[in-house]
């Protein structure tokens, strides 16, 4: 799989978090140049060196991805040191919640709209233009099992993923044919840090360990996988 990637470069976002990094190793072992973005300059070094990375192949950009502007600034600063964009992976994200709608803060919606959905249209539309020019791209977002299977007090998380599934079936119906793929990966609760840290009661051996999310995007990165576009991908675990 890991031979239809030689020479890519791939731009991995929210790539200092549970996910991210799990993706940046995965990708690491790939023949690829990686650009990595994330809020803090700091751990976005501390990962390059836990993963081994070297300067040679790897672009830091700190970038908010909620800021249209930003990423605009990101995307012409991987034109301008590789002159090319070929896969995204978007694993910028988080979650907001414990409020029913009447309850909830505005300040919440918006707050998860910027995260989860605004940031991925502003990626999308940063990167496809490349994509498209070159005749070859692949996208993958993370939504999630939320988005599909929504729960109590979770309405500004599960619209922002839902809308977020939306865009990438867009995506993907705007681009069939041209050698672009868009897909979106819907995980159930994710083993990570973060995550074990605000469930303490929970069983994560029931969760999805990262890397089975990092090396399903691997494989829709893959000459395998250049069929499918539009796909929602559900890993899911026993959650």
């Amino acid at each position: 799989m890991r031979e239809g990637l030689y020479g890519k470069v791939v731009l991995i976002t929210g790539a200092t978090g549970g996910l991210g990094s799990a993706v940046t190793r995965e990708f690491a072992r790939t023949p690829t140049s990686l650009v990595l973005t994330a809020r803090s300059q700091e751990k976005l070094e501390r990962l390059v060196a836990e993963a081994g990375l070297s300067s040679a192949r790897t672009l830091i950009v700190p970038a908010d991805v909620t800021q249209a502007d930003a990423v605009e600034h990101l995307a012409n600063e991987v034109r301008t040191h590789y002159g090319r964009i070929d896969v995204l992976l978007n694993t910028a994200g988080g979650w907001r919640g414990g409020k029913p709608v009447w309850e909830a803060p505005l300040e919440e919606w918006d707050f998860m709209l910027a995260l989860n959905l605004h940031s991925a249209f502003f990626l999308s539309r940063a990167v496809l233009p490349h994509m498209l020019e070159a005749g070859w791209g692949r996208i993958v977002h993370v939504s999630s099992k939320a988005a599909v299977a929504p729960r109590a007090k979770r309405a500004a998380y599960a619209v922002s993923k839902m809308g977020l599934i939306t865009l990438t079936e867009i995506i993907a119906a705007e681009v069939k044919g041209t050698g672009v793929t868009a897909n979106v990966i819907l995980p159930s609760v994710i083993d990570t840090p973060a995550n074990r840290a605000s469930m303490p009661k929970a069983d994560p051996s029931k969760w999805v360990p990262p890397e089975r999310i990092a090396a399903t995007m691997q494989f829709l990165c893959s000459d395998a996988a250049e069929s499918i576009n539009g796909a929602r991908v559900p890993v899911y675990g026993a959650v």
